[in-house]
C-alpha cells in the first residue's frame, strides 16, 4: 500500500496522453547516407518570449586550480579507438570526504589498454589511477587519490558517493569494466572492502557503468543499483574490426550486435556489517539484459517513497514504480518516458530529474545520440497517483538545439538563482572517427549546451549560446558532468569530464544574479548522516519550489548533496518544510535567503552551515 504523503501539492487537472509503441528493437541513430546532408531537426516550436541578456554565465579554471590531471580511456582519438570501452570516459562525484566542509571531486580512470586487465598484466601505471581532488578553499584543488587510499587502477565509469556504513563519512562504489569495487571511508583514509560483499564485484569480463543509492525500503540504510552495459572481450572485437556507421565511417562496435547485461540491485542489510547483497529479483527489479548507462532514484508520483528511473542505449528506457515497501514494477512505456514520442527507443545516456514547473512532482530530462533530440519528459501524475509523463522537449525549445549533437551529462538546476530551472548538458560524439565521414554537420567535439528557462508559467527555454560564458566557448571530447557549488558562494559551478583530456571546471561568475538557499538535510542524531531521499518543500514570493536528495545522476556520476533552491527576487522564505525518508517531517517559517543551512528532524531551528567551519 503506497504510504500517505505529508507534503503535498494541488492534484493537476485531468488530461489524456497517448502513449507510444516503443519498440524493442530500436537502433543507436537514424541511418544517413554519405551522398546527402545529415536528417533535417525538427521544426522548433517559437518559445513565450524573446531571447533576453540575462542568464548565468560561467568562467573556466585554468592549471592554477590544480585539475591537471588528464583523462586515460585506451589510446588516445588521434591514435584511434578501437574498443567502444574507449569512447565512453569517466564518471565524477562531489563529496566531502574528509569532513571539513569543502566539497571535493573524485574522477575515475581508465586503462591505457584494457587488454591489461584481461591478460593479468602488470597493474596500470600512476596516470592511470583514479584521480581525488582534495577542495583546498581559494578555488584550489590538490591531488590526494594515493595519500587517502582511493587511487584504484581498474578501468573506471561511475562514481557513486554515498555512506554505505551509515557512519557520516561518504563512501564511494566504482563501476568498473573487470572488478567493481567499494571504498569505505574512516575518518578521510579509504579502505577497499568489497569482498565483504558477496558478487559485488561482477564477473572479470563485466562491464559496469552508473550507480545510484537510495533506502528503498525505508529501513534507515542505502541501498544500491548498479547498471551494466556489455560483455567486452577485446580478442573477439579485435577479430572482427571495426564496424560500419553512417555509410561510409569505421568505428568501435556495439552496442547492438554486443551481448547486453543485466543490471543488479544490492539491498543493506544493515547494522552491524552494512552487507550489501544482490536482490535484484526479489525487489521485482529482474529485466532481460538491455545496454544500462544511469539510474537515477526519485519520487515520481509523489508519494513518499523512491521510485527508479534507468536510462538504456538504444532500448527503451525504464520506470520501476515502488508499491511502498520497496517492491517494484516496471511502469516505463505505460508511464510514456521508456522511448521518443514517435515510439522509438532512443540511446539513453544520462538522466536528471527537478521540478521544472513549482508541482512538487519531478520531470525527467534524458540525454540521447546524435540525430536524436533530448528527452524532456513532464510529470502530468494525477490525483490517482499512476505515473505518468509527456514528452515536451521540441514545445519547450530545448529538442532542435540538441538535434545533432550527442549528450552524455545532464542536470536540471538554477544556474542564476532566478527562480527558474534551467537545463544543462554536455556535448561530443562518442566515436572520433565521425569527423572524417559525411554529413559535415556532425563532428567528434562539440560544444555543451546551456538552456535558461523563460520566466512564466509556460514551460519554455532559450539556447544562451556563447552568452553562457566558457560553457559553449570551445567545441571538445565532452563525457560525464556535475553540478556543484564548490566555492559555497551560492552560485552552482560545473564539472565537465573529457576524453583524453584534463576535467573542465566552470565558475559560476554571474553578477547580479538572484537570492538563493543552500540545504544540508541530514537525519536526526550523531553522526552527521545525509538524508538520501529527502523531500524539500518552500514557498518564497508567493512562488513553490522543491528539490529531493539525491546519490547518483547525470552520466556515471554523483553531484552536490545538497538541495539548491534559486529564489529570484525572494529575500526570505515564507515557509520550508522537509519530509525524511520514513515519514518523519518538520516546517519551517521566515527563513532568510542567501545561506547555507543544515537542516535535520531533531532541530527547532535550522543551523546556519558557513560551509568551511562546519563541524561533521
Amino acid at each position: 500500500m503506497l504510504r500517505r504523503t505529508l507534503l503535498s501539492w494541488a492534484a493537476l487537472g485531468p488530461a489524456l496522453v497517448l502513449l507510444p509503441a516503443c519498440s524493442r528493437e530500436g537502433s543507436a541513430a537514424p541511418p544517413a547516407t554519405a551522398a546527402e546532408p545529415a536528417p533535417a531537426a525538427p521544426a522548433p516550436v517559437a518559445t513565450a518570449a524573446p531571447p533576453s541578456a540575462a542568464g548565468p554565465s560561467f568562467v573556466a579554471a585554468g592549471p592554477e586550480c590544480g585539475l591537471a590531471e588528464r583523462n586515460v580511456s585506451g589510446p588516445i582519438a588521434a591514435q584511434g579507438k578501437r574498443y567502444l570501452l574507449d569512447c565512453v570516459g569517466p564518471g565524477l562525484a562531489v563529496l566531502d570526504y574528509d569532513s571539513d566542509g569543502r566539497l571535493d571531486l573524485f574522477v575515475a580512470q581508465g586503462r591505457d589498454d584494457a587488454r591489461t586487465l584481461e591478460d593479468g598484466g602488470p597493474q596500470a601505471g600512476g596516470d592511470c589511477a583514479d584521480k581525488l581532488y582534495r577542495n583546498l578553499g581559494g578555488r584550489r584543488f590538490a591531488e590526494c587519490a594515493a595519500e587517502a587510499g582511493l587511487d584504484d587502477r581498474g578501468y573506471g565509469f561511475g562514481a557513486l558517493a554515498f555512506d554505505e556504513d551509515d557512519d557520516g563519512d561518504s563512501d564511494v562504489f566504482l563501476a568498473n569494466y573487470g572488478r567493481n569495487r567499494l571504498y569505505r571511508n574512516d575518518a578521510g583514509r579509504f579502505s577497499d572492502e568489497t569482498d565483504d560483499h558477496a558478487g559485488l564485484a561482477g564477473g572479470a569480463g563485466d562491464w559496469s557503468t552508473g550507480a545510484a543509492a537510495g533506502d528503498v525500503d525505508e529501513d534507515g540504510d542505502l541501498d544500491l543499483y548498479v547498471c551494466n552495459y556489455v560483455r567486452h572481450d577485446s580478442a573477439e572485437l579485435d577479430e572482427k574490426g571495426l564496424c560500419r556507421f553512417m555509410s561510409e565511417c569505421h568505428v568501435p562496435c556495439g552496442p547492438l550486435g554486443l551481448d547486453p547485461q543485466p543490471d543488479r540491485f544490492y539491498v543493506n542489510e544493515g547494522a552491524p556489517g552494512f552487507r550489501l547483497r544482490e536482490a535484484t529479483e526479489e525487489h521485482g527489479l529482474l529485466q532481460a539484459a538491455s545496454y544500462g548507462f544511469q539510474p537515477v532514484f526519485l519520487d515520481v508520483e509523489p508519494d513518499g517513497d523512491l521510485d527508479l528511473y534507468v536510462t538504456n542505449d538504444s532500448k527503451p528506457n525504464w520506470l520501476f514504480v515502488n508499491d511502498g515497501t520497496g517492491h517494484f514494477q516496471e511502469r516505463g512505456l505505460l508511464a510514456g518516458v521508456a522511448c521518443s514520442n514517435a515510439g522509438q527507443a532512443e540511446a539513453g545516456m544520462g538522466a536528471a530529474a527537478g521540478d521544472l514547473d513549482g508541482d512538487g512532482k519531478p520531470e525527467i530530462y534524458v540525454t540521447n545520440f546524435s540525430m536524436q533530440v533530448n528527452s524532456l519528459y513532464v510529470n502530468q501524475t494525477g490525483a490517482d497517483g499512476v505515473p505518468w509523463f509527456e514528452e515536451q522537449a521540441q514545445r519547450a525549445g530545448v529538442g532542435s538545439p540538441t538535434w545533432l549533437e550527442l549528450s552524455w551529462g545532464c542536470a536540471l538546476a538554477d544556474f542564476d538563482d532566478d527562480g527558474w530551472t534551467d537545463i544543462f548538458s554536455s556535448n561530443s560524439h562518442i566515436y572520433p572517427q565521425v569527423d572524417d565521414c559525411p554529413p559535415p554537420e556532425i563532428s567528434y567535439r562539440e560544444a555543451c549546451n546551456l538552456f535558461r528557462r523563460l520566466p512564466g508559467e509556460r514551460l519554455a527555454f532559450e539556447d544562451l549560446g556563447a552568452r553562457a560564458g566558457d560553457v559553449a566557448a570551445a567545441a571538445r571530447p565532452h563525457r560525464a558532468s556535475v553540478v556543484a557549488d564548490l566555492d559555497d558562494d551560492g552560485a552552482l559551478d560545473l564539472l565537465v569530464a573529457r576524453l583524453d583530456e584534463p576535467p573542465l571546471l566552470l565558475w559560476n561568475d554571474l553578477r547580479g544574479r538572484g537570492h538563493w538557499l543552500s540545504l544540508r538535510i541530514e537525519r536526526a542524531g550523531a553522526p552527521s548522516r545525509l538524508a538520501v531521499g529527502a523531500r524539500v518543500r518552500a514557498t518564497a514570493g508567493g512562488r513553490q519550489f522543491s528539490g529531493e536528495v539525491r546519490a547518483g545522476s547525470s552520466f556515471l556520476s554523483t553531484e552536490d548533496p545538497r538541495v539548491h533552491l534559486g529564489l529570484g527576487t525572494a529575500t526570505r522564505v515564507d515557509s520550508l518544510a522537509v519530509e525524511w525518508p520514513g515519514g518523519a517531517w518538520r516546517e519551517w517559517t521566515d527563513l532568510a535567503a542567501d545561506r547555507h543551512l543544515v537542516l535535520r528532524p531533531d532541530l527547532d531551528e535550522p543551523l546556519l552551515a558557513s560551509p568551511s567551519e562546519v563541524a561533521r
